[in-house]
């Protein structure tokens, strides 16, 4: 399991080959959040724009039940 500061990880919810996903509590405030995080220190051109595309779609989305980016 990974150790983010400020963050209580509470089990992984998805795993791909360049990419792991975790649900966890943000213990500033105890909201329910998800982390996305890249296997490789240094991915290809192609994934970082695949998730800046990722992150920016997210960011916009406004449903109830949604975790905002």
């Amino acid at each position: 399991m990974i150790a983010l500061a400020g963050v209580t990880i509470h089990s992984k919810i998805y795993e791909s080959s360049a990419s792991l996903v975790y649900r966890g509590i943000r213990e500033e405030d105890g909201r329910a959040i998800v982390v996305k995080l890249l296997k490789q220190d240094y991915p290809s051109p192609q994934e970082l724009t695949r998730y800046r595309q990722e992150y920016a779609i997210t960011q916009f989305l406004d449903v109830e039940g949604i975790i905002k980016a």
